[in-house]
């Protein structure tokens, strides 16, 4: 079997290599100096946390908790359990990790989506206040003839920050970190809003919901907030 590289495949390495590195150097970094880029997308604000110390103590808690089954005695107090167990007494296939990997994806698919106007394309990940606020944007853009143009760079972390579990109804709050190109533009492409010099380096607090007796999967969108 030959396992040398052919001269047109080495070519098309050293193009994508050069494209990468290109990227880089046009669009820069933030130095830390600059203006606090307005967060094109979060419209929707609440205060997640107050506490930092208490934040902190119950992210390193969450951290800590073992991605298996949790094995719950049902006849047992349900007040006393963790926000992590109540939900695992509703699913008890639930974990961390594979939450995580549907909230980066939800990410993804909901920033982009919004950005190309496609809001029925999520209407299911999204709360019916979201998917309104949403809406509305998407709508006054498309009467002011404006378009927005984003680009995810690559989405860095995301980090389960607060648990919390009233009843059957558990919220999920997740910290996304990412580097992301944002612009808006009118019809005739003058930039409105963004700068098209520089990756913006972005936090995003979104809220995760769902009421662990519904049939429904999904987790739905509820609340977003910009972050430090």
């Amino acid at each position: 079997m030959n396992t040398f590289i052919s001269p047109d495949l080495f070519f098309f390495i050293l193009v994508a290599a050069f494209l990468i590195i290109r990227l880089r150097s046009v669009l820069g970094r933030r130095t830390g100096n600059e203006k606090k880029p307005k967060d094109i997308f979060m419209y929707q604000d609440t205060n997640i946390v107050t506490d930092k110390k208490k934040a902190s103590r119950e992210k390193q808690t969450i951290e800590s908790k073992p991605l298996i089954k949790v094995p719950i005695n049902k006849e047992n107090n349900f007040k006393t359990y963790s926000d992590l167990k109540k939900i695992n007494y509703y699913d008890n296939n639930f974990s961390t990790k594979n939450f995580l990997s549907g909230a980066k994806i939800a990410f993804e698919t909901i920033i982009q989506s919004y950005s190309k106007g496609e809001i029925n394309k999520i209407k299911d990940l999204l709360s019916t206040n979201v998917f309104s606020i949403f809406s509305k944007e998407i709508k006054s853009r498309i009467k002011k003839k404006y378009i927005l143009e984003h680009t995810l760079i690559s989405l860095k972390s995301a980090n389960i920050e607060k648990i919390n579990v009233k009843s059957s109804i558990a919220d999920i709050v997740v910290k996304f970190v990412s580097e992301q190109v944002n612009l808006l533009k009118n019809e005739k492409g003058k930039i409105l809003k963004g700068n098209d010099e520089y990756i913006e380096n972005h936090i995003n607090y979104w809220t995760f919901s769902k009421d662990l007796e519904s049939s429904n999967p999904n987790w739905k969108l509820v609340v977003t907030k910009t972050g430090q």
